[in-house]
């Protein structure tokens, strides 16, 4: 603006210093007037073109101010266009952003400061950020992690027993995260009482295929008709329903290994797999009078009468297994009636089914089974309610 006022400035000025130079060498030509009328016109005409050069001047001078405050103007009208632009930009994106975060659901929002690894294997958590570090642990793809500090290349995590830094690369974060566990984690009815019946239809009424405890997971059946106050679930026996009451259900997430848990995990399966083999080789099959028979048969009713065919077998596998056992009486009877065992024994069922002579076809066919050596525990002494303790699970029970 400075710059264009002084140059209007330098141009009237020499205008001015030209028209004076015309009108002196015209006053100078004119010989005729006398001094005094020259004088007086050179003053009246120097007067005049002062005064119209003043005024032209003034003008310009004028318009060009006008013009520096219709462009300031015109400025700070941009300057507070964008600045009003911006604002509503910001005020939108915010309004947004609460929008959004009013729409999550409780889960949603829990799963803010969640990621998982988004690999077909697993996802290494290093000492450090960087790819040479240590590997203390791994993140499988149902495996879920807290975030514990997030950086551009690497994010620090924790999960289960392992705290590490894994590629961000490789990772999912917040809602993609939970979108995920969506499609690669099976959802589980997690039961909350005992003595939870599952039951072949939606109805109280409907047959008992089997019954949970406190701490059993069952699987979710997301295929099955949607029934108000009931949750389809799958188990050994079949599909059936429990009540909505006594679960909760959730996505079966896990968590990272560590390397140390990795290995011991190893060495378990490794012994389980040679004591198998040897129980498998060990258990030839075990002759029975009519009665043992009998009596195997009717504690497998009284234990797992309600259970998986595999269940039954196993339980009377486990009878077998400490009857062979240095450790246990050498007889079937002994085995069952050993003092503080097994408890249909004690309480009185195990005498009344005898009596009636109330056993199933399947249990009896269990018993001959394990007499014939079949054994789904490898070599398992014990066994009770699966109530989330290590062991073999099968159908509800746990063996060890």
């Amino acid at each position: 603006m400075n710059k264009n006022k002084k140059l209007t400035q330098g141009i009237i000025l020499m205008i001015t210093t030209l028209v004076l130079a015309c009108t002196a060498v015209f006053t100078a030509a004119d010989v005729t007037e006398t001094p005094q009328d020259v004088n007086v016109a050179v003053q009246h005409g120097k007067a005049g073109i002062v005064a119209s050069l003043d005024q032209t001047e003034s003008r310009m001078l004028d318009e060009v101010q006008i013009a520096d405050v219709t462009v300031e103007k015109a400025e700070t009208a941009i300057v507070t266009v964008a600045s009003k632009s911006e604002a509503e930009a910001a005020a939108q994106q915010e309004n947004a952003e609460e929008q959004k975060e009013e729409t999550m659901s409780k889960t949603e929002k829990e799963w803010q400061d969640k990621v998982m690894a988004d690999v077909d294997d697993f996802l290494c958590i290093r000492a450090k950020g960087d790819a040479d570090a240590e590997v203390l642990g791994k993140l499988y793809p149902t495996s879920v992690a807290t975030v514990v500090k997030e950086g551009k290349s690497w994010t620090k995590i924790k999960s289960g027993s392992v705290k590490g830094y894994v590629k961000n690369d490789y990772l999912l974060f917040g809602s993609d995260a939970y979108e995920n566990a969506k499609k690669v984690c099976k959802k589980y009815a997690y039961v909350q009482n005992d003595g939870l019946n599952v039951r072949a239809e939606a109805s109280e009424e409907a047959k008992v295929l089997s019954v949970a405890n406190k701490g059993d997971k069952l699987v979710y059946d997301k295929k099955a008709d949607k029934v108000e106050g009931w949750v389809a679930v799958t188990v050994k026996a079949g599909d059936g329903y429990v009540s909505a009451e006594y679960v909760k259900v959730k996505l079966g997430t896990t968590e990272a290994v560590s390397i140390e848990e990795e290995i011991a995990a190893q060495k378990a399966k490794a012994a389980a797999a040679a004591k198998s083999s040897s129980a498998a080789t060990q258990n030839a099959p075990t002759s029975a009078s009519v009665d043992d028979t009998t009596l195997l048969a009717a504690i497998i009713q009284c234990e797992a009468g309600s259970e998986c065919y595999e269940g039954k077998v196993a339980v009377g596998a486990v009878v077998l297994n400490r009857m062979r056992s240095s450790r246990y009486p050498n007889s079937i009877s002994g085995v069952i009636y050993q003092r503080g065992q097994f408890g249909p024994a004690r309480n009185g069922s195990l005498a009344r089914v005898l009596a009636s002579g109330n056993i199933s076809s399947s249990c009896r066919q269990a018993a001959a089974d394990a007499l014939a050596g079949s054994d789904p525990t490898g070599g398992k002494l014990n066994f009770h309610r699966a109530n989330g303790a290590p062991g073999l699970v099968i159908g509800n029970h746990v063996f060890f």
